[in-house]
């Protein structure tokens, strides 16, 4: 018989630590959508992304998910081409709530039709996240960006071997290289 109890022992902290790691995941992915619906113009997959009742502050804006994300969309078609990164992720996983801090650096061309070689902004800095996971799915409740810098610098065009490269142009949803990757479904607010 204490076989068996030990087998059920390390079997429930075999599915606890499955679990735990099914939210890390899950986590991961939540900031890579966030980063896909900015670069690709996706306003329905940034709605997976940020509860409405958030709280947000990038400084410029204070308020809530739901007022901010419109902005964050208009943010992004004003600018041309956009590369957005979150990476180095430390995650404090206390049950439904995660607190994140991560590294983002993002880039952007000044205008919607700027073509190489264009002025490319560079922004670096920190994001930090407080997640909840709501009817099984992680969102964003609350975030803080913190800007280290900025910087502008005029891009090099693609010439010789470069100019064989597939370059993006305008990225948006209709673009043909546009594809859906990840739960485009809203999330739910309390």
């Amino acid at each position: 018989m204490a076989d068996v109890n030990e087998l059920l022992t390390r079997l429930a902290a075999l599915e606890l630590e499955q679990a735990r790691h099914r939210d890390l995941w899950a986590i991961h992915d939540l900031l890579t959508r966030y980063s896909r619906a900015l670069d690709w113009l996706d306003a329905p997959m940034l709605e997976a992304v940020f509860y409405d009742d958030a709280d947000i502050d990038y400084g410029f804006f204070k308020g809530s998910g739901r007022d901010f994300k419109p902005l964050l969309m208009s943010i992004e078609r004003a600018a041309g081409r956009r590369w957005h990164f979150t990476a180095q992720l430390a995650i404090d996983l206390q049950g439904e709530v995660a607190h994140v801090d991560s590294y983002n650096l993002s880039v952007a061309t000044e205008a919607a039709s700027s073509l190489p070689p264009a002025e490319l902004g560079h922004f670096y800095g920190y994001y930090q996240d407080r997640l909840l996971k709501r009817d099984g799915r992680w969102g964003i409740i609350a975030r803080r960006h913190l800007l280290v810098g900025a910087e502008s610098l005029r891009e090099v065009p693609p010439e010789g071997a470069l100019s064989t490269l597939n370059t993006i142009g305008y990225a948006a949803p209709d673009h043909a290289c546009f594809r859906r990757l990840g739960d485009a479904t809203p999330l739910k607010s309390a």
